[in-house]
């Protein structure tokens, strides 16, 4: 009679060199994953950034051009000669009067200020130690911020 094999699963060696594609496959896979995850954040915060230079040109027209209600134009802008102003305005303020929401970053407030130039805003954000706008400004000097 004829012995009948019956061969069902993988045997060890199979296992180990499936394992080892694996992790080949991922020694190359992981470094780019995580730079595309690290260019996602800057991205999105680079247009959390520009939102906030949005708000920010309403906020100066509301407080200081056109001023509305009782609304006082804050000790931190100026006018200039040019009738433009500059100076800045933090992100806490914004957030304070309503103009934006909160921003975070993975669940943590971020902090940051608004440094206007001749009316031309620039947003800076600092979210612990996940996320800092680059920049060759010390806008944390500039805007009180540690």
């Amino acid at each position: 009679m004829k012995d009948i094999v019956n061969k069902k699963g993988f045997t060890l060696t199979e296992v180990l060199a499936v394992i080892a594609l694996i992790g080949a496959l991922l020694l190359f896979v992981m470094p780019n994953l995580i730079e595309i995850f690290s260019n996602s954040v800057k991205s999105t915060m680079k247009v959390q950034e520009n939102e906030i230079e949005d708000t920010a040109i309403i906020y100066l027209e509301d407080f200081c051009r056109n001023k509305l209600g009782n609304n006082i134009c804050p000790g931190t802008i100026k006018k200039n000669s040019d009738r433009t102003y500059s100076g800045y305005i933090k992100l806490e303020t914004l957030v304070n009067e309503d103009y934006i929401e909160d921003v975070s970053l993975q669940g943590e407030s971020c902090t940051g200020c608004v440094i206007y130039t001749n009316n031309k805003p620039e947003a800076y954000l600092k979210c612990s130690d996940k996320y800092e706008t680059e920049s060759s400004v010390n806008w944390k000097n500039t805007c009180n911020i540690s």
